[in-house]
């Protein structure tokens, strides 16, 4: 299906005539807890979604690879600054053919968005000198243009797609295909969850979304509309993914092209105001429903795509997760997949099917993706120490914390080394400052052994990596993570 194909189908046509109705007058209530990116919190109500666009915040900050110097954006005016940088960078990178340069410039953009989960991935592209040519052989799969075809995003072509690879293809591309993350793809969902109220014809559209890494909504689902499809499950493979960007790019672009009032500038920048304007809806989607629908959302285990208040991981055995990997991959000679690595745990090591996909779970993509690298990388990552967390940490000295629900093995670290120190000051448990706080569930109901797998698994990875000694906080601990987490630091303070 081509861009006139898919723009002319009944209900995609629908769509856009009610965006261009009802995006200008668009009664929004924007409420952002404070964090690291939104200093200060917002809470404002305003009608149009270019006033949304006006509230825009995503505090940031990525180094230059090229000056050395850092680079810091907020509102929507620095952040289009620091944008056009970023994309001066990747172009650069690629017309030069220096996988290096490549991936600088692409470790600059994931900086910059606050994610991490592509760095294996691209760090195994470079090492085999494929990351550019890779990159460029995307380039046209994410034109907007009246040529390209759905099915050209397919999973020969679409090797991984994520929140970090999304902004990479969008700034690489030129045509204004949009960043489509968990924010954008709940907007968007939510606003033709509206749009579709009270229609009987069948709906033609499905916008995958992704959890929150606090209690916000992603997911109209959670609110007694359809529900969206998750990111990370079958129903949404990389390459659909990757075609939901190019959909939404089309909507986008007929939208405006409709509506020559909203946003200013070419209609490539007035294609990314509007994706822009989108990742401020979808921060929560209770700010598009009247105010009595403000309430908090119940909380739902992994995949639920309600909210998410919890760092409860599926229970695994670390090291020894480590070290079966690297067997199992030694003996094939390669990195294996997750299924072949859950079959080989069955017939070696004797484990149920239950408790071998349970030890998969830190290995997945959004996870430590170890199927992204060699033998030699994950016999580090098997011995552990600060060298082995630099191998997993794709040479990125810090923990990047977004917006999304990701990295909870390693959130579990941090936690576990923070209530090590506040429970002494508060005279109580690790456990039960966890479970107080509400980061091991409903604190009325969560059960303390809830709490102490969270304490367990941390302290199991974070002594295998150095991050903590006799449970407390080392020096790695405080140079890797920083002030990545401190509003896991509030919650936990606020007890």
């Amino acid at each position: 299906m081509d861009r006139n194909t898919f723009l002319a189908q009944p209900d995609v046509r629908g769509f856009i005539e009610w965006l261009q109705v009802n995006l200008p007058t668009l009664d929004v209530h924007l409420r952002f807890k404070p964090s690291h990116q939104v200093k200060g919190g917002l809470n404002q109500r305003v009608v149009g979604i270019e006033q949304v666009l006006a509230l825009y915040r995503w505090g940031s900050a990525w180094q230059d690879a090229q000056t050395g110097q850092w680079v810091t954006s907020m509102d929507w005016a620095s952040t289009t600054a620091s944008l056009q940088l970023l994309r001066s960078r990747l172009a650069a990178a690629l017309a030069s053919g220096c996988d290096d340069a490549a991936y600088n410039a692409c470790c600059a953009v994931l900086k910059w968005g606050g994610v991490r989960g592509a760095i294996p991935f691209l760090g195994a592209l470079r090492q085999q000198q494929q990351l550019v040519s890779y990159l460029k052989a995307c380039i046209p799969l994410f034109d907007l243009g009246a040529g390209q075809t759905l099915s050209a995003l397919n999973a020969g072509s679409i090797q991984r797609f994520d929140a970090g690879l999304t902004k990479i293809h969008s700034l690489i591309d030129t045509t204004g295909s949009p960043i489509y993350d968990s924010r954008v793809g709940a907007a968007i969902a939510m606003l033709y969850a509206l749009y579709r109220q009270g229609k009987t014809t069948p709906a033609q559209l499905r916008f995958p979304s992704g959890g929150a890494r606090g209690d916000q909504v992603r997911d109209p689902g959670a609110l007694g509309f359809a529900k969206a499809p998750q990111f990370f499950t079958k129903a949404v493979p990389g390459y659909a993914w990757a075609r939901s960007q190019v959909e939404l790019g089309w909507i986008i672009q007929a939208t405006l092209t409709g509506a020559g009032q909203l946003f200013e500038g070419s209609l490539q920048a007035r294609s990314h105001s509007f994706e822009a304007a989108l990742f401020m809806l979808g921060y929560d989607l209770r700010c598009l429903l009247p105010e009595a629908a403000y309430a908090p959302a119940s909380s739902e285990g992994a995949g639920g795509g309600s909210t998410r208040s919890t760092w409860v991981p599926t229970s695994v055995t670390f090291p020894q997760v480590f070290i079966d990997y690297l067997h199992c991959s030694q003996a094939a000679g390669h990195s294996v997949s997750l299924k072949d690595f859950r079959q080989w745990q069955v017939e070696v090591k004797g484990r149920t099917a239950n408790t071998a996909q349970a030890y998969c779970a830190p290995l997945q993509p959004r996870e430590f993706d170890l199927v992204s690298f060699n033998l030699e990388q994950l016999a580090c990552i098997a011995q552990g120490g600060a060298p082995g967390l630099e191998v997993l940490s794709g040479g990125v000295a810090q923990f990047i914390a977004g917006d999304e629900y990701e990295q909870v093995y390693l959130t579990n670290v941090y936690l576990s080394g923070k209530v090590a120190e506040l429970a002494l000051e508060h005279s109580v448990s690790p456990a039960e400052l966890l479970v107080r706080s509400g980061l091991a569930g409903n604190p009325d109901t969560a059960k303390p052994e809830t709490a102490k797998l969270i304490l367990r698994t941390g302290r199991a990875l974070g002594e295998h990596f150095g991050l903590l000694e006799n449970q407390r906080p080392t020096d790695l601990f405080k140079a890797f993570f920083g002030e990545a987490l401190t509003d896991l630091d509030n919650q936990l303070m606020a007890v």
